[in-house]
């Protein structure tokens, strides 16, 4: 059998939405590793402080726009030669939504433009990222991990959210179920190149939330409690290693067993 190893020094890893809670705890990770690291995220972000903060190449990335996508990853592999893993992280979450709108607002009223543009940025920018990676990966192969969430496989628990600022919105569910599906078609797509592309769904994450959100969702999961940023690594370290080199088409639930129930 051959020896697999869990080292992930040298590796080149493009990383998409890194500014975020996860997103920024994936880069300082990765970075701790060793990996080659090329950082991504939309303009309006601090990514170009963050990415001299780490000392890694940080470029501007709107997902929305398809020759921006295809120059961004253009300059990439201009940097680094080559792509032996990429995590797509991006993400319309609520808080970005708002300033589109009321990101939420009943069902029955949602705005078009906003499901709209969560589609895009979360399943398109996926589809878009993971197409042209895609390309300079088939020559060697590499790993792709598409960040999805429990609610693209599972319904929301909505009495959570009473009393909340904040909602569930079904342009996130339904746009995160389709990573998942992206995700599977591309496995079988790419086994013969030897791009294995694999999904994660994290739980609730602990984001300054208020006690009486936290003693909800807590109550739903076995674990009794949300996760912690640092919780997530693991998995995404694991799938960008030769360890996981026989893991792909599949989605890794990360969740404190919330899904178990």
């Amino acid at each position: 059998m051959d020896n697999k190893s869990f080292n992930l020094n040298k590796k080149r890893i493009l990383l998409i939405g890194a500014t975020g809670v996860l997103g920024a705890t994936y880069a300082k990770a990765l970075k701790e590793e060793g990996c080659r690291l090329v950082i991504f995220d939309h303009p309006e972000t601090n990514i170009n402080d963050f990415s001299k903060e780490l000392g890694v190449k940080g470029i501007e990335l709107d997902l929305l726009s398809e020759s921006n996508v295809v120059k961004a990853i253009e300059e990439a592999f201009s940097i680094l030669g080559g792509f032996d893993g990429v995590i797509n992280n991006a993400a319309a979450t609520g808080e970005l939504m708002l300033k589109k709108g009321n990101a939420f607002s009943p069902f029955e009223d949602y705005p078009l433009e906003l499901w709209m543009h969560s589609m895009n940025v979360n399943l398109t920018g996926t589809f878009l990222i993971c197409r042209e990676a895609g390309k300079y990966m088939k020559s060697h192969g590499g790993s792709i991990i598409n960040i999805s969430s429990t609610y693209g496989f599972l319904a929301p628990d909505h009495r959570i959210y009473k009393n909340q600022k904040f909602k569930s919105m079904p342009s996130y569910s339904a746009s995160k179920a389709g990573v998942i599906g992206l995700t599977k078609w591309l496995s079988t797509w790419w086994a013969e190149d030897n791009i294995r592309v694999n999904s994660v769904s994290p739980g609730g994450v602990f984001n300054d939330h208020d006690d009486e959100f936290v003693s909800a969702y807590s109550k739903r999961t076995p674990m009794n409690r949300m996760a912690n940023r640092e919780e997530l690594i693991g998995m995404i370290l694991f799938l960008l290693s030769d360890l996981s080199s026989y893991c792909t088409g599949q989605n890794y639930i990360v969740d404190g067993g919330y899904s178990v129930w």
